[in-house]
């Protein structure tokens, strides 16, 4: 009997692409500087988003908006600089203000998905504006569910109980790009897992990894042919 099986997708890096709303967050937080460090502050950002870190601070961010995070700590900013500066961001992303994209082949491979696949979007990022986020990147109405606000690393385990529904834990295939966020709570799951790796820095215990989700396609559409064979 044919099973249901559920794809978990990350958001930023991995479903949405475009750098343009972290440096917009960059540039209000660096804003609150005085001109010397403002100019860094922004000069090492974008050398982390180039793939060429130059400081302590920004060498193993995450992602550009944990990269604006570090180097805000860095030069003493806190939550009062940085939340609002974020979610103004996030509010531009909701207003079309940015350049943004899928993945070349994403709405295709989602719309091609046999029967007894879940779809599920899970992030970070304000469940606020991403609705019209996945509008203007063109794949609205593409996940069955999507969960915003999440707290990964820690919230994940929750929402993975309730995604699998007693389902085994082998039939969930997390696909992130941050293996602390999306892919480890997984993992110590016994899900399987699909590693973007943007800045080739292998995470041995992923089951697929590619430096782009569309090097991952072929092993997504196996592990689910193979899980509802």
């Amino acid at each position: 009997m044919t099973s249901d099986v559920i794809l978990l997708f990350d958001f930023d890096g991995t479903v949405c692409l475009g750098d343009e709303p972290a440096y917009a967050y960059a540039r209000r937080v660096a804003s609150a500087l005085g001109a010397d460090d403002e100019r860094a502050f922004l000069t090492a950002h974008d050398a982390f988003c180039k793939g060429r870190p130059t400081t302590a601070s920004t060498f193993d961010a995450l992602d550009p908006y944990n990269a604006v995070r570090r180097l805000a700590g860095e030069y003493g900013l806190g939550e009062d600089v940085r939340l609002p500066a974020y979610l103004a961001a996030r509010a531009g992303m909701a207003a079309g203000e940015f350049e943004l994209s899928a993945p070349e082949g994403l709405r295709e491979l989602l719309w091609g998905l046999p029967g007894g696949v879940r779809t599920a979007l899970v992030t970070n990022a304000p469940l606020d504006g991403l609705d019209s986020i996945l509008a203007h990147i063109k794949l609205d109405g593409l996940f069955d569910q999507v969960i915003g606000d999440a707290a990964k690393p820690a919230g994940l385990g929750p929402i993975l109980e309730g995604l699998l529904d007693g389902r085994e834990a082998s039939s969930l295939l997390s696909i992130g790009d941050i293996p602390r966020n999306d892919l480890a709570p997984a993992a110590e799951h016994g899900c399987a897992t699909a590693y973007i790796d943007h800045f080739g820095r292998p995470w041995p215990r992923a089951d697929a990894s590619g430096a782009t989700l569309q090097e991952l396609y072929p092993f997504i559409r196996r592990w689910v042919a193979d899980r509802l064979a």
